[in-house]
């Protein structure tokens, strides 16, 4: 069976509310979470911190031209 992430053919988006106390801790655990995902190539496409924490929108690059193109591989 074929993982599905490797399937993905330019990105990945993510989006959700994190409880944070200002908009640069929710930077820096948006840092966090996609490391800990495993998506170190990643932009924070939108970040509004109001009240508790933010709701953000994060890409993360599965691949970019002159990659190694996973889907290609037999």
């Amino acid at each position: 069976m074929t993982d599905a992430r490797n399937q993905i053919v330019d990105a990945l988006d993510i989006e959700s509310y994190l409880l944070c106390e200002s908009e640069a801790e929710a930077k820096t655990r948006i840092a966090q979470l996609m490391q800990s995902l495993g998506l170190a190539r990643h932009v924070i496409v939108s970040l509004d911190f109001n009240g508790p924490g933010a709701h953000f929108r994060v890409r993360a690059y599965m691949n970019q031209p002159g990659d190694h193109y996973t889907w290609l591989q037999p």
